[in-house]
């Protein structure tokens, strides 16, 4: 089956559901997008662009990601390009790819990026114009509007390890703790949600959509 995960920058499909992107892999073909460079924000250097796209397929690499569309919007400026161009570039990935699960980052959290990717992924993946079946949106640790409130979980207990050395790939998004993408913070919110659903470690999703034919 062909499941394609979208990330506003290069790391969010690490942190967001990394654990869950490892096991989906074993059986599955794994299609990553990355919308924006994920640099520009913070570092006036093209250099960085290309390291943090090597950082990512390495990252890759350990969570079993074949398949990769970066399409290099300016970082956190996901606002300064039409969303109808944001909504085609999408629907062109699906329509090619032809995907039965889509993966999106939340809409619930301050992260503009975030949250136009979301709208972008509603639209791109209507019933009537799409193979897409499900839609879920997994959690970014962060600031946020308001609470995350999952509705799945998936046990990532075999899998958390692999999830932490795929995001320690991003050297420079690895902070101290207590901040949110500290290594301890990102094992405390993989208990925290396993506790939710009786498990030692999970990773949480909205179920957005899903067609049941």
């Amino acid at each position: 089956m062909n499941i394609l995960v979208l990330a506003a920058h290069p790391d969010d499909e690490a942190i967001g559901m990394g654990g869950t992107i490892k096991k989906l892999s074993k059986k599955n073909n794994i299609h990553l997008c990355v919308l924006t460079e994920g640099v520009s924000a913070q570092y006036n250097d093209k250099k960085m662009i290309l390291e943090r796209k090597n950082a990512c397929k390495k990252s890759g690499k350990i969570l079993g990601i074949k398949n990769y569309t970066f399409l290099d919007f300016p970082d956190m400026k996901l606002d300064s390009i039409p969303h109808l161009e944001i909504n085609k570039q999408i629907e062109k990935i699906i329509s090619k790819f032809k995907p039965k699960i889509v993966y999106s980052p939340p809409s619930h959290d301050l992260n503009k990026d975030h949250r136009l990717v979301f709208d972008s992924t509603l639209v791109a993946t209507r019933s009537f114009s799409s193979s897409v079946k499900q839609l879920l949106s997994y959690e970014c640790p962060g600031p946020v509007k308001h609470p995350f409130r999952p509705t799945v979980y998936q046990n990532i207990e075999k899998e958390f390890s692999y999830k932490i050395k795929a995001f320690k790939m991003y050297k420079s998004e690895v902070m101290k703790f207590p901040h949110p993408r500290s290594i301890e913070a990102i094992e405390n919110l993989a208990i925290q949600r396993g506790v939710e659903c009786s498990l030692k470690k999970a990773e949480a999703f909205q179920l957005i959509r899903n067609i049941i034919d």
